[in-house]
């Protein structure tokens, strides 16, 4: 079959947050199961570098979309009130692209990747073919998201008011995102339950496990039985910091968590690993605290290989984090709050720790720093189920099924004369 995708962001190896590398596994898995791909995304500085570096699919059409890359006074307000929209200017610059709308007269299926893809769909559905079907990648629930922002933020009434706005505005255009598509994808039951509530009738939900494993279930971790204690103790939260709720997070884990593990351990390294920190980030790195910064890298597996523990601090945001997933798969004990752990699992066996306080944070790092050899058994349980359940199998399997032609309708009996 031919797949168009129509994607925010194009994958390349590399690729520095999670969304895209979420994406660059999906592109995999459709060519492994014999289909064709072409991505269909705006033309922006990052996906003509992602072009540049190879991307896994048969086609790439970019097609012209500057408010992105020059958003005017109105549009960065529009974005702030309403982030699961996309600007007027990217459905102009996808009606007028010969290429796009070329490659969705031959799709058989469309897949959005992210809501705010699928608020082209009007535009879409007048260039596709009849006999597409149509799906939506939900990476998170952003109804979800900007909710929690409503409840969790400060201010007075305007500020709550531009927030419960915001709420309304996100819930009405995920809702319709939904409404236009045949079948929506989310990570876990918790997404799925709640993609439901924002779902007609007639649209399918299904979970699929991302395939995390690959490249990580075959690595032997160093610390198999536990920490070095000749070592510095090394801990380690990977994130993608243009992300303001990754930004927070690092900020609170190293104001509010890390001097209580230096009181204990003096020489203790935090690894902050990730593309784009922050100016406050950078600050922190730089008073002698023992917090390293490591900007953008290619791979991270450096990182994973050295860490002790792997922290995720957390405390907003939605959908599942494959931060925690990943660092499961590398066999490292987590110490994570309750978001970072969402929709992932609720066994206490398979996570060293799960604090939503600076002191009972910091009490699990110092408890995985203490027993060691207990740490690692969690984590050995860990990496056991986790490689199972985000396997790329498991997901070959679970992608070719929902991708399969619909049975045709049983031919009706004869009926007696």
């Amino acid at each position: 079959m031919h797949i168009a995708s129509v994607t925010r962001s194009v994958p390349y190896n590399g690729i520095p947050h999670a969304g895209g590398d979420y994406v660059l596994r999906h592109a995999r898995a459709l060519r492994e199961l014999g289909h064709t791909l072409t991505f269909i995304a705006p033309d922006t500085d990052e996906n003509r570098r992602a072009m540049a570096r190879g991307v896994p699919a048969d086609a790439v059409i970019l097609y012209p979309a500057r408010s992105l890359s020059h958003p005017g006074p109105i549009e960065r307000l529009r974005r702030r009130l309403s982030p699961a929209r996309v600007g007027r200017d990217e459905h102009r610059g996808l009606s007028r692209s010969t290429g796009a709308r070329a490659a969705l007269a031959t799709a058989d299926v469309v897949e959005y990747q992210w809501t705010q893809a699928a608020d082209l769909g009007g535009v879409i559905a007048r260039f596709a073919a009849p006999h597409a079907r149509t799906m939506l990648v939900l990476h998170d629930v952003m109804t979800q998201q900007v909710t929690r922002q409503r409840d969790g933020g400060r201010g007075g009434l305007p500020a709550r008011a531009i927030r419960s706005l915001k709420v309304a505005l996100v819930r009405r255009a995920e809702r319709r995102a939904i409404s236009r598509v045949d079948t929506v994808i989310v990570f876990s039951e918790k997404d799925a339950a709640m993609a439901r509530t924002l779902a007609p009738p007639a649209v399918v939900v299904e979970v699929v496990r991302p395939p995390l494993a690959g490249g990580v279930a075959d690595v032997t971790p160093r610390h198999a039985d536990g920490r070095d204690d000749s070592r510095p103790f090394e801990v380690l939260y990977v994130g993608w910091f243009r992300r303001a709720d990754n930004a927070r997070a690092a900020l609170w884990l190293c104001r509010e968590v890390w001097p209580r593990i230096r009181a204990v351990h003096p020489d203790a390294r935090l690894t902050l690993a990730g593309a784009d920190p922050t100016a406050e980030m950078r600050v922190l790195a730089s008073l002698g605290s023992g917090i390293e910064i490591t900007g953008y890298q290619p791979s991270l597996d450096a990182f994973y290989a050295r860490a002790d523990v792997a922290a995720v601090p957390v405390r907003d945001g939605a959908g599942v984090k494959f931060k925690t997933v990943l660092a499961m798969l590398w066999q490292l004990p987590v110490i994570s709050t309750p978001v970072g752990l969402e929709g992932i699992t609720d066994d206490p066996d398979l996570v060293w720790g799960r604090a939503d306080t600076p002191a009972a944070f910091a009490d699990a790092l110092l408890a995985a720093a203490a027993r060691p050899q207990a740490a690692a058994r969690v984590a050995r349980a860990a990496r056991r189920w986790a490689s199972h359940e985000f396997s790329e199998e498991t997901f070959r399997r679970s992608l070719g099924r929902i991708l399969s032609p619909p049975s045709p309708p049983s031919p009706r009996p004869p009926e007696c004369p």
